[in-house]
């Protein structure tokens, strides 16, 4: 399953990351382990998209951005163009069961 993970740390942790070069050394290590299907970054924010089979997987990739960044992720599902129409679909069906 895919997830679609937001990191936005606080302004003086992203201060310190930016003239600290070791801890940028660090998060790069990081990222390299995540391994992203892909990721995006702003100035200030960065966003990946990880592949994994588990919860304990993504815990497991994740856990140094806790750490490093000193902050909570936004984490949601993350569905292709593909399996949307389906996905959808489905909600519709169990919707229609509580009205």
């Amino acid at each position: 399953m895919r997830f679609l993970v937001e990191l936005d740390p606080p302004a003086e942790v992203k201060n310190d990351f930016e003239l600290n070069p070791e801890w940028q050394k660090k998060v790069g290590e990081a990222i390299e382990r995540m391994e992203p299907v892909s990721a995006w970054f702003t100035l200030r924010h960065g966003f990946f998209v990880l592949e994994v089979d588990s919860g304990e997987e993504l815990s497991r990739k994740l856990a140094p951005l806790f750490h490093l960044f000193k902050t909570d992720l936004q984490i949601a599902p993350a569905y292709s163009l593909k399996e949307f129409p389906k996905l959808v679909a489905g909600i519709g069906e169990e919707a229609k069961k509580y009205l």
